[in-house]
């Protein structure tokens, strides 16, 4: 048996100013075979160019690098495109203004998967946390590294779960098992971690490896920082959360029956939950503000009456 295969699918947009550094972090590794497949989702910046002039270093490394265009149609399209064209035995999804930490990330996560049984369909490494410029950014969540089952911590968003792509590595064999088609839902705010990761939870454990082997770039201009900011933003958020969560656990055959429509009520209740949430403290803020404006209003007022 030859050396087992790693896919990479690297979802882009606009990301001509950072890619490089998850390109350099890939040519990086130690381990010997890997392909890896750009989707960019209609870039209009150099994003191309970038890509394209690495092509050559990862041919010199052994390793494959493809560049795909599409119209600008959301990560989990790009995704979806990128499943399409893997050949590995097993896939990181990295996002593209991440990177690895360490040139032995893809070589401890393969030997980790290697050495498991039916029972695993990933691994994960720990994240570390760095602003745009490397320097350490407080993003350190508390969770049981100890822990296997993972379903309902990625389910609920519990215990500290952490859903940072490039870190977790899973295998082909069961994507193409509890994934239809290698197919995930394409709605604009899909959450594809959650479309990818929860079919492969359920029954299966998920070994964490404790070491911090992957580095999270939080960026102030980033689209989960700057595209959630209005009521209705949010509320649009919500609803497409809860749409693709309900849609994924129905979508997974192997949940039984009971299991998935007691799922599906907790989820929904959970989001009946943070609508209420998201409408009170919008609510409240824009009472006060008006209080606010009165109160001031009528000091102004009253001044000009004296």
């Amino acid at each position: 048996m030859g050396t087992p295969l790693v896919s990479i699918i690297t979802p882009c947009y606009n990301s001509g100013r950072f890619v490089h550094v998850l390109l350099d972090s890939v040519l990086a590794q130690d381990y010997p075979a890997a392909e890896m497949w750009v989707i960019d989702d209609g870039s209009t910046d150099d994003t191309r160019q970038v890509v394209e002039s690495y092509k050559p270093l990862f041919i010199e490394k052994g390793y494959t690098l493809e560049y795909v265009w599409q119209e600008h149609s959301g990560q989990s399209e790009a995704i979806n495109k990128g499943l399409k064209l893997i050949s590995g035995d097993y896939l990181v999804w990295p996002d593209s203004d991440d990177y690895y930490a360490t040139s032995d990330a893809l070589s401890l996560m393969v030997a980790e998967l290697e050495k498991s049984g039916d029972k695993v369909g990933m691994v994960r490494c720990l994240p570390s946390y760095v602003d745009a410029n490397g320097i350490d950014y407080d993003g350190y969540r508390h969770a049981n590294f100890d822990k296997e089952d993972l379903f309902e911590d990625c389910l609920f968003g519990i215990n500290g779960f952490w859903y940072m792509s490039g870190g977790y590595m899973a295998k082909t064999s069961f994507i193409d098992k509890y994934i239809p088609q290698r197919t995930i839902s394409t709605a604009k705010n899909a959450g594809q971690n959650w479309q990818l990761m929860l079919p492969l939870l359920y029954g299966h454990k998920c070994l964490t490896i404790k070491k911090y082997l992957y580095k999270i770039v939080v960026r102030d201009d980033s689209h989960s920082r700057l595209g959630y900011r209005t009521y209705t933003e949010r509320k649009r958020k919500y609803i497409d959360f809860e749409h693709v969560l309900v849609q994924t656990l129905e979508r997974m055959n192997h949940l039984p029956y009971d299991k998935k429509r007691k799922y599906i009520k907790i989820v929904r209740r959970n989001y009946r939950k943070e609508h209420l949430k998201l409408w009170l403290k919008t609510h409240v803020r824009t009472w006060r503000i008006r209080c606010m404006i009165n109160k001031v209003k009528q000091l102004v007022n009253d001044k000009a009456g004296k």
